[in-house]
């Protein structure tokens, strides 16, 4: 699948997502913040940013699943150290910082 299309299925599937989870996904993976930076930004604690990081992580999956079928769910658990590295790699390459 080429970088495009899936720079659209994921920019689709992260507008599903409420506000309040979707700024804060943005922020952390697509721009690069830390939970704490954006805590200190939106006046929030940074365990509330966590929690809310980790809620948007797995409402996207289950849209994608909802996509994709159930298959996808088991492709990649997003709550390891080494997911959240390909995470971000996909993340960096589809969404270069400029």
């Amino acid at each position: 699948m080429a970088d495009g299309a899936i720079r659209d299925i994921l920019e689709r599937s992260t507008d599903e997502l409420p506000d309040e989870l979707r700024t804060v996904l943005l922020a952390c993976v697509v721009d690069g913040m830390t939970p704490e930076q954006f805590a200190e930004l939106s006046a929030l604690t940074s365990e509330t940013v966590n929690a809310r990081l980790h809620n948007a992580r797995n409402l996207l999956v289950e849209v994608l699943v909802r996509q994709f079928g159930p298959g996808f769910g088991g492709v990649y658990e997003l709550h390891d150290s080494r997911s959240e590295r390909i995470t971000n790699a996909v993340t960096d390459r589809l969404f270069p910082r400029r």
